[in-house]
This record gives structure tokens, C-alpha cells and sequence, in this order.
């Protein structure tokens, strides 16, 4: 046993008779409470908006973007377990330069499909710019754009010039992939949100230039030749290096390093004001906190952002963003060939088919959002201990199977309660029923400090105590002895295990199987 946890959850015989009762009644007070064991009412009062995922509308969804759903996801489910009300956004970028190279690119395989149906000769399609998207999907999206077009329209669509019909191509081009597979693939992931927030909707109703008059009513936005970048600094812009004076943002008045434009040298916003803007409408929701969910090379956003956030009268407190790594997929240690289709990249639905929901969970779950690691298909796939995902829920199995053992024994499932769990004595047992017990607080530590993997730490311990439990007391037959009393408590005991881990497993989305084989055995 890990001497530091044993430390921490001290093991029953030195515990005085009077805390031995109380544990032993608080464990049935927890089981009472079923599926809400674990739950509490901790962060109620708060009203929190999660930003994750928002991924570029321009393909399917990547590996790289898995980490960054899971952790959403799983932060979203455990502030809502401790008492908060949580919404779930994900935030559609439909109004950059990287859509109007998907449009562009979509236009071009959509004019090489119906190129020889045209009725006269001398029709040359367009060519991709070096830019576009090269992937195999964009001829996919270009034949769904397509088909519900009569035969003069498709005419129209391909012949007319690309910058005519760029608004309407653009908005079609991101509802498709949004729709058919951007969509799925979330929910495929079992990935869900209370709302697509997309950004034209900024631009449209007028809130970036609101959120901008707001700022410059605050005389702290002014019109100024920038210097020259450093390295990348102002790469998300786009704005290559110009003597043009510039729309600015004090940014450095809160504790950014350099000021930030607001609008390009072609006077079209920055991305930084659609920031700007997006952030202002999040707080006149009113949610008390915003949490985004960024991959690890966006941490040069979140100065920025919060001192926007400052800017606009907020406390920039309020704002909180969690940093996710990228992940390297091998399989048996040997980097994945990117996916065909997809171009230069694997896609989240090829992980998922074969790897399966559950694993890429708990892969992506089990370390630091900020740690690098190896995701390795073959491991995830292990029928072993060695697969994270497989001991988890082994652990939930096992707990089960001794359960209908004892059914199938004739032998009558207890009530879990304190005059019934009276017959643990075994120093084990009551280590077991205080790390049971220590499980709403894990729940509401993870959910405060933002750290899912809290709760792959907890399974893994407490299930690798009931592991060496049951291997030193012979198993089965130990929980299921001669004696009538021990025989129930010990049975109790496993009936508020198996209900604790189902609900850990539960609340990071991952199933509790009744039954499992192990192929080492």
C-alpha cells in the first residue's frame, strides 16, 4: 500500500471505536444518496459558460482537437456535480481568412465535378491556391454542396466569380461542415453543447464595433503606427509589418506586453477584436465565470483577452482558461500515418472507431491537461491492466462479479447500512470504506481547481486497494464466507465500492460494464 496514502486515510484499527461508528454511518448515509453520491451543492450560485473545442469550421475533427473536447466535457461535468450552473458553448470561427480559403477551396472541386456538363467548350475550373485545403474531405463537402442544386444552378454556381458569391458560399460551406461532420464526430465523442456561438454573429449585429465604441468611450482605444512584431507575437492578426497608422487597444494599461490592433490596414477586424467582443457578450449574459478550454499554443491569447476583460470593467478574475497539450498517436510505439482523407491530420472519428469512446477518455483524462504524452491505439485496445481504461473498469467489474456470485449462491444482498457494516474489521476494509468516503470531496477538489484527472487518480487508487484486498484475503471466497455477519458487511462494503466507482466512471463519461474478461488471466 502507498505508505503517503495510507498516511492520509488511516486504516481502521487506529481509529477509536466512536470515529469507526461514524465512518461506518456516513458510508450508508452516501450510499442512500444513489447517483448523487459524490454530488454537492459547493459552487451553487454560480452561473459558469465553458468555452471548448472550437475548432475551425474547415474539416473534420482531429486528434488534436480530442484532448481539448474531453477536458471540457469532463470540467463541465464535474463544476455542474458540484453545484453550479454550467453552460456549454463552443465558439464557430465562420468569419476568417481560413473560411474563405475553405470557400474557395470547396468552389474549385465543385467546379472540376460538373465541368464536363457544361454546354460549351473552353470552361477552365479554378486552381487551389497554395492555402486552400487540399484534403480529400473537400470533395465530399463540394458534392453535398451540389446536390440539392438543379442543373442551371450548378451552372451558376461554378461560373460565376468566386468573390460574387463568397458570403453565400461561405455560410453554406461551414453549415454543411458543421452539420455533417464536425457535428457528428462530437456526438459520436458524446461531446454536447448548449450552443453554437458563431462569430459572423458578432459581426453582424454590431457588437464587435459596440464592444470597440465601448472601449473607445473609456479613451483607450486610439488610432497609432505600431512597431514592428517580435517573432510571432501578432501572427494571429495577420498584419505584416505596416507604417499605416492603426485602430489600438491600451492592452498594456492591463498588463499585456505589447498593444494590440483592433482593425487591419484593409479595415476589416483583427481577431482580437472578435475576442474582444465575444468575451464582452459572455459577461452581459451574465455568467460569474468564463473557462475556455485552449490548446497550449494559444497561452500567448490569455493576457491579452484579460486585459480586455479589465478594459471593459469586468474583473478579469472572472476569466479563466485551461491549457491542453497535443498528443502524439502511435500505435505499439510507432507514430499513425495521417488519416487519407483527411489530408495531414488523423481525425477524431478514426481514433474513436478504433481505439473506442471510452479509452480516448481516459487517455486523454488521466494526465495533466498541460503534459504531453503518447497516445498508443494497440495499448488502448488491451484486454490488460496495463490499459488504463480496462483496469478502471475491470475494477467495476470485478466488484460486480462478486455481487451475482453471491446471488447465484442464494445468498441475499444486504442494505448497505450501519448496523450492517458493523462486521468490517479487517484493517483493509476499513482503509477501503475511508477512501470511499473521501470521494465527494475529490469530486468537489477537481471541480474547483479545474483538474479531471483527479478523478482517474482516485479510481486507480481505490480500485488498486480493492485489488490487493482480495488478493491477499484468497478473493471471492473471503467476501463470501461461512460467516453470516462478515458475509454481509463485506458484501455491503462491495455494493457502496461498485456504486461509488460507477459513479466516478459516470462523470467522466465512461461506462461501467457488469462484466469483463481479462486475456491475462
Amino acid at each position: 500500500m502507498d505508505r503517503r496514502r495510507r498516511h492520509r486515510l488511516p486504516v481502521g484499527r487506529r481509529r477509536p471505536r466512536l470515529a469507526r461508528k461514524l465512518f461506518l454511518s456516513s458510508l450508508a448515509e452516501g450510499f442512500a444518496q444513489r447517483e448523487r453520491w459524490g454530488k454537492s451543492r459547493e459552487l451553487a450560485g454560480e452561473r459558469i459558460l465553458v468555452e471548448y473545442v472550437s475548432a475551425n469550421p474547415t474539416g473534420p475533427m482531429h486528434v488534436g482537437h480530442a484532448r481539448g473536447a474531453v477536458t471540457g466535457d469532463i470540467i463541465a461535468r464535474l463544476l455542474k456535480a458540484a453545484g453550479a450552473e454550467v453552460h456549454r458553448e463552443y465558439y464557430v470561427n465562420d468569419a476568417g481568412v481560413q473560411v474563405r480559403h475553405l470557400a474557395h477551396s470547396v468552389y474549385v472541386r465543385a467546379q472540376e465535378m460538373v465541368v464536363d456538363t457544361l454546354p460549351y467548350v473552353g470552361f477552365v475550373p479554378d486552381q487551389l491556391a497554395p492555402d486552400d485545403y487540399q484534403g480529400e474531405y473537400i470533395i465530399d463537402v463540394a458534392r453535398k454542396l451540389l446536390e440539392p442544386l438543379t442543373r442551371q444552378s450548378r451552372e451558376g454556381l461554378i461560373t460565376s466569380p468566386f468573390i460574387e458569391i463568397l458570403s453565400w458560399l461561405q455560410d453554406a460551406v461551414v453549415d454543411l461542415v458543421m452539420k455533417e461532420m464536425i457535428e457528428p464526430d462530437l456526438a459520436l465523442f458524446n461531446i454536447k453543447f448548449d450552443k453554437f456561438f458563431r462569430e459572423s454573429e458578432l459581426h453582424e449585429s454590431g457588437r464587435v464595433r459596440e464592444a470597440i465604441n465601448t472601449l473607445r468611450g473609456k479613451g483607450l482605444v486610439e488610432k497609432r503606427v505600431l512597431p514592428p512584431p517580435k517573432g510571432q507575437e501578432r501572427a494571429d492578426d495577420e498584419i505584416p509589418p505596416t507604417s499605416e497608422p492603426l485602430l489600438v487597444m491600451r492592452t498594456t494599461e492591463f498588463g499585456d506586453d505589447v498593444d494590440r490592433p483592433l482593425v487591419k490596414p484593409n479595415n476589416q477586424y483583427t481577431y482580437f477584436a472578435g475576442d474582444v467582443a465575444y468575451h464582452w457578450d459572455k459577461l452581459q449574459r451574465g455568467y460569474t465565470r468564463l473557462i475556455n478550454v485552449w490548446g497550449a499554443d494559444h497561452a500567448g491569447y490569455v493576457q491579452r483577452v484579460r486585459a480586455a476583460i479589465a478594459a471593459l470593467g469586468y474583473d478579469p478574475k472572472v476569466f479563466e482558461v485551461v491549457l491542453v497539450q497535443m498528443v502524439n498517436l502511435v500505435r505499439d510505439g510507432v507514430p499513425v500515418r495521417m488519416g487519407k482523407r483527411s489530408g495531414n491530420f488523423v481525425t477524431l472519428r478514426e481514433v474513436i472507431e478504433e481505439a473506442g469512446q471510452d479509452a480516448t477518455r481516459v487517455f486523454f483524462t488521466e494526465r495533466t491537461s498541460t503534459s504531453q504524452f503518447d497516445f498508443d491505439l494497440a495499448l488502448a485496445k488491451k484486454q490488460e491492466d496495463i490499459n488504463p481504461v480496462f483496469y478502471l473498469q475491470y475494477g467495476h467489474a470485478r466488484a460486480a462479479s462478486i455481487l451475482r456470485k453471491a446471488s447465484e449462491r442464494g445468498i441475499e444482498l444486504p442494505q448497505v447500512t450501519a448496523e450492517n457494516l458493523q462486521g468490517l474489521a479487517l484493517p483493509e476494509e476499513m482503509d477501503l470504506v475511508q477512501r470511499l468516503l473521501a470521494y465527494p470531496e475529490v469530486v468537489t477538489g477537481a471541480a474547483k481547481t479545474l483538474e479531471p484527472h483527479r478523478i482517474i487518480a482516485y479510481l486507480k487508487e481505490t480500485i488498486g486497494a480493492f485489488h490487493s484486498y482480495l488478493t491477499r484475503y484468497k478473493s471471492t471466497e473471503k467476501v463470501l464466507s461461512d460467516d453470516p455477519v462478515k458475509t454481509r458487511a463485506r458484501l455491503a462494503l462491495v455494493l457502496a465500492l461498485k456504486l461509488t466507482l460507477g459513479n466516478a466512471l459516470d462523470l467522466i463519461g465512461v461506462s461501467a460494464p457488469e462484466q469483463m474478461t481479462r486475456t491475462d488471466e
